[in-house]
Formats: structure tokens, sequence, C-alpha cells
């Protein structure tokens, strides 16, 4: 029998708003299915969520000028960049047209595990599409699929409105950078919570796996792999080391 061991994540080195996301997602993956996680995992979980939640109400109370209304129609228009990428993707991977629907495959491919990246908070967003940007720009490949499409120009303005909405972005932060220290005060107790809980799950799997477990398990650790390069680790984190402490 294998020893499964969550991939590495080093989470303290996340900021705030990273760490908020990374543990409330967390959460919402294992909420479903607490019924059938068992007393250690559920009680794991019930202090996480708790910690959690008084790390955001603290940290959306620090940071509330960070969406003030010059981000939003920065934030509104990349959003729409993104969403005409998807769906002439999408309908050209329905099409009948075999050169455009092999481009859109190669495309489809490249894009999914970016493909919700507006649903992320604001700065996450804009770490994971300049990672994506950058993996397209070096791949010739993918930039002959888009121009086979004709959204190579689209790939141009979302990296140029990606870029103005990170330089206004960083502008808020500085005016509230004094006051994040506050909202970094809760920070360690979310973190050690949520280590906490990904042990509690890790040990049952191993322990005690059932479907329901091992889903979650796999589940997280996707999570997990989406937060590494944003916590400063390399693109391809390592799949058997320790949970992080």
């Amino acid at each position: 029998m294998s020893n499964l061991s969550f991939s590495s994540l080093h989470v303290n080195n996340l900021n705030i708003n990273n760490t908020f996301s990374l543990i409330k997602s967390s959460v919402d993956i294992a909420i479903p299915v607490k019924t059938q996680l068992g007393e250690i995992v559920n009680a794991a979980l019930a202090k996480v969520i708790a910690d959690n939640e008084s790390f955001g109400l603290q940290t959306n109370k620090n940071q509330k000028s960070e969406l003030t209304d010059d981000l939003k129609p920065l934030d509104k228009d990349r959003d729409g960049t993104g969403a005409e990428i998807n769906r002439t993707v999408t309908f050209h991977f329905k099409g009948s047209d075999e050169t455009k629907k092999a481009a859109a495959q190669k495309l489809k491919s490249f894009l999914t595990p970016y493909w919700d990246a507006a649903s992320l908070p604001l700065n996450t967003q804009t770490g994971v599409l300049s990672k994506m940007l950058d993996k397209y720009k070096a791949n010739a490949d993918l930039k002959a699929a888009a121009l086979t499409l004709g959204i190579d120009g689209l790939f141009t303005a979302l990296e140029t409105k990606n870029n103005a909405f990170d330089a206004v972005y960083k502008n808020r932060n500085d005016e509230v950078s004094g006051r994040e220290i506050s909202g970094s005060s809760l920070k360690p107790a979310a973190i050690a919570s949520y280590n906490q809980f990904i042990t509690a799950v890790e040990q049952t799997a191993n322990l005690m796996p059932n479907e329901t477990i091992l889903a979650l398990f796999n589940n997280l650790d996707t999570l997990r792999k989406k937060y590494h390069t944003l916590s400063g680790g390399k693109d391809t984190p390592t799949p058997d080391a320790a949970p992080a402490k």
C-alpha cells in the first residue's frame, strides 16, 4: 500500500489574500462531504473554518481600499478579454473545420487549468494570468494555434490589461501596507489550523482510506499544486513532499 503525502507548499510564503483564498477553497471542497469524513477530520475542519473566517473578516476590513472604483473596470475589462478567448476556443473546439478544431483542442488543453481564473481573488488572478501568458509566449505551437483561430491579438490584449490592473493594484497596496499588519497577525493561526486539517486528511487517507477521503485528498492536493508557484516554488511541485509546517 502506497503512503500518500501532500505535495509541497510553503503556505507561510503566500501573501495574505492568497493564504485566505487557499484555505477558503480547501474548506469549500471539504464541506459537501463533511458527513463522511469522521470525527477527527471534522474537528479539524471546524477549526480551520472558524480561524479563516476571522482572518478573512480582518483582512477585508484592513484592505477595503484595494477594491476602489478604478480597479473594478480594469478587472472587468481583463475578465472580458479572457472570456472572449474562452468562447472562441470553445466555439472552434466544437466546430467542423478540422484545422481550427485541432488548434482549439491544443489551446483548450493548455487553458483548462486557467479557465476560471476570473473567479479567483483579484491579485491571485493577476499572478495566475501572468504565469499562463509567460507559458503561452514561450510556446510556438500555442501561438500558432492562437493565430489560426484569430485570437493572438486577444492574448496580447489580455497581457496588457493584466499588467495595467497589476500596476494600479500595487499602488493601492502601498496605501494599505501599514494596515496589513493587523490582518497578518491572524495569518499564523489560520495557517496552523489549515495544516492541522491537511494532516488529519492525510493520516485518514493513509490509515482509514475510503472513496470519499481519497477523493478529498486528491482534490486538496490539486489545489495545493495550483498555489505552489505563488508561494515561490518551482513550476513542477514535488509530489511526495510532506505537508507544509
